[in-house]
Order: C-alpha cells, then sequence, then structure tokens
C-alpha cells in the first residue's frame, strides 16, 4: 500500500502548532489508554495593574501572567519610609499537574527554595539557561525563593479548577458581581469616590470574579448575613498609607456585625491592618491570600469578637499576621471588650515584622478565652515571637492553645525575643492607648503541644507576670498553668536544659511544666495535598493550559 508521506507530515506540524498554542510541551505517551490531561486556567493581568517584571513564567510553552506585589525588607517599623521590593503573585487553578518553568531577571544559583517545606517541591536549576522548574501536583499556596533571597520571591497560589464558583452561594437577597478587570471609583459607580467605599445591606452576597481586581474598601456596621467570596483581587496598592498624615485605607472592616463569610479572595498591599472584625459575632474566613508591607499591615486582626474561625489562610505581613484583641467601645470606652472561641487553623504564616501567632497588646476587658491556635506553619518569623500572649490591660487570658505548628525559620525570633512570648506587662505604648487606665490582669492555662521547629540555633521563650507599681494599682500579676509538650528542633528532641527558658521574674510564673513524651512524634503543620497518588497516576497525558 502506498504510504502518504506528506500527509504525516501535515499532520505531524498541526499537532505540534496546537502543543505550542496551548502551552504544553507534547505530551508523553499515556501509561493507561485512559490518560487524562491536565487542565490549568489562569486570568490575565487587567490593564491598569502593574505585572511583575522580576522573571518569566511559563507552564509548557504558555507564559503566565504574574501580579507585582511589595514586599518590605526591613525589620524596623516606619510609619512612612518604607524600603519595598516588588515580589511576584502567579495565580491559577489546577487539575492533574503542572511543570511551571521560572526564568528570573537575576542570574540563578542552586540554593533556590520552595516553601512550605513540606509540600516537596525541589526546585530545578538550569544554570546555563538560567531556569528553574518546579512542578505542582495540587492546590495549595506556595513561595519560591529565588537564589534563597527571602525578599526575590514568587508566590504560587493554586487553586482546584473550577471551584468557588458563584453557584455554590444560594439564599442572598441581594448579589453584587465584580467581573473580570480592574474596578476603581473612576469606572465602577458602586465605588464612592469620597472615601473608595463599597457600600452593602445585610443578607448581601459579594462575588469577586476570577480576574477581578478591586480598588475599592468594605466597611460596614450592623450588619447581618454578609459574603465576600470568590478569587477577585482586593488592591490597595494605589492608597496612600502615612501615619504622620494620618492616610489608611483598611480594604476589610466589619463592626457589630453578624453571620460574616470571608472567603477565597485575594488582598494585595493593603494601606493599612488587611481584615478587622471588631464586636462581631459568628464569623468565618477561609482561604484568604493576604501580603501587606507597610504600617500597620496586620493580616488577621479580631478585636472584642466571639465564635470567628480562620481556616486554610495564607497571610504574609509587615505587622502581626493573626491577632487577637479586645478593645472598649469606641462611643463609651467604658464599656470594655469580650473575646471568646476564637479558632485559626490550617494556616500558612510569613510574618516580615512583629508577631505571627499574637494575642495583645490591647486587652481591655475581662474575659479572653477559648483561643486556638491549630495546625499552623509558620514560614518565617523574621521579627519577634511566633507564639506570644502580652497582656497589657485588665484581661483574664484563659484557655489557650497553640497545636501542631511548624516554625520553618525562627532563627530570627529566636535570638531576639524569643519564639515564645508570654507575659503580663504595663506598656507604655499600648496599655492606654484606647481607654482610661485599666489595671493589669494575668494569664492562666497555655498549652503549647507540637511544636516543630525546622531552622534555629535553640528553642528560646520568655515568660512571666509582673509587680505593678504604679500608683493606685499596686499588684501582683501572674502567668500561670503553661505547658510545652513535645518539642522538635531541627529533627532533634531536646530536653529542658537544652532550651533557653527564661521567666520575667520566677515569682511570677507559676505550674510551668516542659513535656517530652517521645512516643507521640511532633506532627507539625502539615501541607495538605488535594490529589492522591492515585489520582495523579491518572494524569499522564499533556496539559492543556487557558488563559482567559
Amino acid at each position: 500500500m502506498k504510504k502518504n508521506y506528506g500527509l504525516i507530515i501535515c499532520l505531524f506540524i498541526f499537532f505540534s502548532i496546537c502543543s505550542a498554542a496551548f502551552g504544553c510541551a507534547p505530551p508523553n505517551a499515556p501509561e493507561t489508554p485512559n490518560a487524562k490531561d491536565s487542565m490549568v486556567r489562569v486570568y490575565n493581568v487587567p490593564d491598569g495593574v502593574e505585572k511583575y517584571k522580576g522573571a518569566e513564567i511559563f507552564i509548557g510553552q504558555t507564559e503566565i501572567p504574574a501580579y507585582e506585589v511589595m514586599v518590605n525588607t526591613s525589620q524596623n517599623w516606619t510609619g512612612d519610609n518604607y524600603q519595598r521590593k516588588a515580589n511576584g503573585v502567579c495565580l491559577f487553578e489546577l487539575k492533574g499537574k503542572a511543570e511551571v518553568t521560572v526564568k528570573p531577571e537575576v542570574k540563578i544559583n542552586y540554593s533556590s527554595v520552595v516553601r512550605p517545606l513540606s509540600a516537596k517541591i525541589t526546585p530545578v536549576a538550569n544554570i546555563a539557561e538560567n531556569t528553574l522548574t518546579l512542578n505542582f501536583t495540587g492546590a495549595g499556596e506556595y513561595v519560591l525563593e529565588i537564589n534563597g533571597d527571602v525578599h526575590n520571591v514568587i508566590h504560587f497560589f493554586v487553586s482546584e479548577y473550577g471551584s468557588g464558583e458563584i453557584s455554590e452561594y444560594e439564599g442572598y437577597e441581594n448579589v453584587m458581581v465584580f467581573e473580570a478587570g480592574l474596578h476603581t471609583a473612576d469606572n465602577d459607580g458602586r465605588i464612592s469616590k469620597n472615601g473608595n467605599r463599597i457600600a452593602l445591606k445585610s443578607n448581601t452576597l459579594v462575588y469577586l470574579a476570577d480576574g477581578a481586581v478591586v480598588r475599592g474598601c468594605f466597611h460596614e456596621s450592623n450588619l447581618n448575613n454578609v459574603a465576600i467570596v470568590g478569587r477577585g483581587i482586593i488592591d490597595g496598592s494605589a492608597f496612600e498609607r502615612s501615619v504622620s498624615r494620618g492616610k489608611v485605607t483598611v480594604p476589610i472592616e466589619f463592626n457589630y456585625c453578624t453571620n460574616l463569610l470571608l472567603k477565597d479572595f485575594f488582598i494585595l498591599d493593603p494601606a493599612g491592618w488587611a481584615i478587622t472584625n471588631y464586636f462581631c459575632n459568628g464569623s468565618r474566613i477561609e482561604n484568604l491570600k493576604i501580603i501587606s508591607s507597610r504600617s500597620n499591615g496586620d493580616g488577621i486582626s479580631l478585636q472584642s469578637c466571639k465564635n470567628v474561625q480562620a481556616d486554610g489562610c495564607f497571610v504574609r505581613t509587615w505587622d502581626d499576621s493573626l491577632v487577637v484583641k479586645n478593645y472598649p467601645r469606641w462611643e463609651n470606652r467604658n464599656i470594655h471588650g469580650e473575646t471568646e472561641q476564637i479558632t485559626f487553623k490550617n494556616c500558612t504564616l510569613w510574618t516580615d515584622l512583629a508577631q505571627s501567632m499574637e494575642i495583645g497588646y490591647e486587652t481591655v476587658g475581662v474575659p479572653m478565652e477559648n483561643i486556638t491556635f491549630e495546625n499552623i506553619t509558620v514560614l518565617h518569623a523574621l521579627h519577634n515571637a511566633a507564639i506570644s500572649i502580652h497582656n497589657a490591660n485588665n484581661a483574664e487570658i484563659k484557655n489557650v492553645t497553640f497545636k501542631n505548628i511548624t516554625v520553618e525559620d525562627g532563627k530570627n525570633a529566636a535570638d531576639g525575643v524569643g519564639l515564645i512570648d508570654l507575659r503580663v506587662l504595663f506598656s507604655s505604648n499600648w496599655s492606654n492607648q484606647h481607654t482610661a487606665p485599666t489595671a493589669l490582669g494575668n494569664v492562666d492555662g497555655v498549652l503549647i503541644e507540637n511544636l516543630n521547629v525546622i531552622s534555629a540555633k535553640r528553642i528560646t521563650a520568655i515568660m512571666g507576670g509582673c509587680k505593678d507599681t504604679r500608683v493606685g494599682f499596686e499588684s501582683e500579676h501572674f502567668v500561670d498553668n503553661v505547658t510545652l509538650k513535645n518539642v522538635a528542633l531541627a529533627g532533634s528532641r531536646p530536653e529542658k536544659s537544652e532550651c533557653k527558658l527564661s521567666a520575667t521574674d520566677s515569682k511570677y510564673l507559676r505550674n510551668f511544666s516542659f513535656v517530652q513524651e517521645k512516643e507521640v512524634p511532633v506532627t507539625g503543620a502539615a501541607f495538605l495535598f488535594t490529589q492522591t497518588e492515585e489520582e495523579l497516576a491518572t494524569y499522564n497525558g499533556g496539559c492543556t493550559v487557558q488563559v482567559k
């Protein structure tokens, strides 16, 4: 039979062009007849939004867009003169697995790293081509530190393909949708020209679609049943943050509200705090990603709240990452705050300044109890403690748990104030800032269990209460019943004598216990793989990349 070589050649060229168009290398021969192609979907950076220029990023042959985000390279607080550098944020949806190639502007070496380390992604360096290759096998929050430089980073936020659609949310009387594109006060009438506020009512769903970038803020009081969801971006880069000039724009601020849902979206470069709940009851904060780099850039800040759960969030901040406070009511500062039933879990933190998991300093109001931090990974604690309680007012802080905590890099904190900092103290900066002077309180019942520190010289802690010598407030205050249980450092299990555990004054630290149960493994915060090995094995075909 006569073969048509011309037709074969044409078909080969046709399929090669199609593969290049979809951004994938020619597929390998599937191991099984039913092998599936992986799927990637990514949205372009809208016009008017800064693109990241520090590297080219590819999946197969398709270049993937990335957002520019500023990070602060200083561990010294300043209100105005920020030392910042552009980093990258790359967002895409994934079904299956994807090989990502990064070609940085800087000359690479073999020191690049991907965190969290538990994801077990090793960047492969090609020095000749100046590229790094990463293999992603599921949804998650990853950071590539180019040449091991904590200030030259690309954040990869990978979502489950097809998840987070608006159809998943029902039962709201009002629906507000921000479609793909840039939304500002100049082109979107829902954003006020005076303050950039987006007004909401009770029973409202706000949906931030993939590819949406919103330069506005949500500030509301006395609402019930409000949700802000979707994988769009709230971008604060256009707003000034200056302490001396009093310029601040907080993206998410809810006061005296109930039944809130904040889910899936991104907050980049907020001009102040990223999220604050004040006297709120019943909030769910799920799967958010926050990167801040200016003064008071706290991540998730809860003041005088009850029944709040934050789950699965990535928080990189230039101030406290996760923080719980008691504030008085602004309209009557004689009415103090109350905090109960607060849970942070499955969160990944990177703290460029201040504390990673903090209670305090402002603790105006007696009840602060049942606060839990569980399954938390701290990628870097570059300044102060990873675990901290600072009771600087009259709170009685009770039943606080830090469980399954992994600190990948705690060197700076360990050599400074300590990885753990639990104190009752008067603060000239914070104790009288929001109310008339109060007495000091106490801390009673702190469990730190399964603490895995990967990189630090030692396990360090400073703990204790104090004697208050202020006129009219003369009294003694204690840190009571602290248990440090199951600790690992760089793969070893140090004894108490090998740790640096100090008390501010031994009289004011009571009932401290250090326990190493050798039969109980230190689990830390496990990376949550979203696909099993069996599921991944079915994706042995090519990879289809869709850029929208």
